[in-house]
């Protein structure tokens, strides 16, 4: 058999030659560039052979990226069935419409990943525990909808119940992909902290925040970008105004507490805060505290 490079420059846009078959719904291939890729769709791989040209404009393409190299892209996808795949994808599209999320594509492993595991665990009944739903909910509204979605689609889709708590855990997704894309474990951390915020602050104050209000979204958001930030060495470095020194003597309690979320921050994120940061964290606070209602006694 002559080697796969001789066959490349003859492929058409869409082909690909084969170099390994998984099963009938999943192959390895290599498109005319040389570029790798795992090609799932169903029954590409039915009586495939290496070195053999295939269409491939039907068929998803997947790439190796982040922690998904190309060996557990194909395991992935060999062990999900064929409709566990169009559901996974129906969930990504949905969440490109509703999110308007960019590149939401690149959602499709994490999500098919999250869900082949959930599907095991309503199977064998098992039941975990998911420590932020309280959070997600209070923090995410629009993610958390479309996790409650997400896991109808699954119920009615395959015919299983899954735990209904897996919502938290497909919203988590959302959100990472929104702000991070690399790690779930860095979503959670980073909700932990925005969650714990607002508790602090809450006691600082001795009052009740509405998560929902305007103002409390507005920040959410704000922490969201700041720890994008952060993750990516971008702290903002310039401000016009100082924040911190005009409000300090009208509000004196929103500016002390701006110091406080910045210490917790910084301690979330393994990093001090930047003068420009933590005068942003000012203007939200003293938005905040402008709204809150004091708790009695």
């Amino acid at each position: 058999m002559p080697p796969l490079e001789h066959s490349l420059t003859e492929l058409g846009p869409e082909q690909v030659v084969v170099k390994k078959v998984y099963n009938n719904n999943v192959l390895l291939g290599v498109d005319r560039s040389g570029t790798e890729m795992v090609v799932n769709a169903r029954g590409i791989g039915f009586g495939r052979h290496r070195g053999e040209v295939v269409d491939a404009s039907s068929a998803q393409r997947y790439l190796a990226e982040g922690t998904y190299r190309t060996a557990a892209i194909a395991s992935l996808l060999s062990n999900a069935t064929h409709t566990q795949v169009r559901v996974a994808q129906a969930i990504v599209e949905l969440a490109q419409e509703e999110l308007g999320i960019p590149n939401a594509q690149r959602m499709m492993l994490p999500v098919l990943d999250h869900l082949v595991a959930a599907v095991h665990r309503a199977e064998q009944g098992s039941v975990i525990d998911f420590p932020l739903t309280w959070e997600v909910q209070q923090l995410y509204p629009d993610e958390a909808r479309l996790g409650h979605r997400a896991v109808e689609i699954v119920d009615g889709a395959l015919g299983i119940h899954l735990q209904p708590e897996e919502w938290a855990a497909f919203a988590l997704h959302f959100i990472n992909h929104q702000w991070d894309g690399k790690s779930v474990s860095r979503t959670v951390t980073m909700t932990q902290a925005i969650s714990e915020v607002f508790t602090e602050l809450e006691n600082l104050w001795q009052v009740q925040i509405d998560r929902s209000s305007m103002s409390a979204s507005r920040f959410v958001t704000h922490l969201r970008y700041l720890f994008a930030r952060a993750a990516d060495n971008k702290q903002l470095s310039h401000i016009d105004l100082d924040i911190m020194g005009l409000m300090s003597d009208r509000y004196p309690e929103a500016t002390s507490a701006a110091l406080t979320v910045a210490e917790h921050i910084s301690t979330a994120i393994g990093d001090d805060l930047t003068k420009a940061e933590v005068n942003y964290i000012a203007l939200h606070t003293t938005r905040l505290y402008g709204e809150v209602t004091v708790v009695d006694g």
